[in-house]
């Protein structure tokens, strides 16, 4: 049996519409959104987010048992608006770890608006 994970699509940002984000109306946290298949107890998922500003976050979870998609990872609104400028933007990928193979997604780039 391999311990591989299928290919696995962008994470989406939940508040984002068409890749932008306004930043203004985010009230506290926005959610990153993540959706792969054939989950298994014990894969490491970990949701990465990188801004163009100089801000990083990352958050993980453990899956316990079966899971239903999609998994939901708060990011604070923080990580979007510290050092906010004109042009910023945020990249998110997420990877998901299975008897120490990891897999990783492609890339989503969201711009941000004020």
């Amino acid at each position: 049996m391999t311990a591989q994970v299928n290919a696995l699509a962008k994470p989406v940002l939940k508040e984002a519409k068409d890749d932008v984000l306004f930043v203004g109306k985010l009230e506290g946290v926005a959610h990153g959104l993540v959706t792969y298949e054939n989950s298994v107890v014990g894969d490491v998922v970990a949701l990465h987010v990188k801004t163009s500003t100089g801000n990083d976050f990352e958050t993980h979870l453990t899956l316990t048992s079966a899971t239903s998609m999609p998994l939901i990872f708060v990011i604070p609104k923080t990580i979007f608006e510290k050092n906010l400028v004109p042009g910023a933007n945020a990249k998110l990928h997420y990877s998901v770890t299975r008897a120490s193979n990891v897999s990783a997604s492609p890339v989503l780039t969201v711009r941000f608006e004020p």
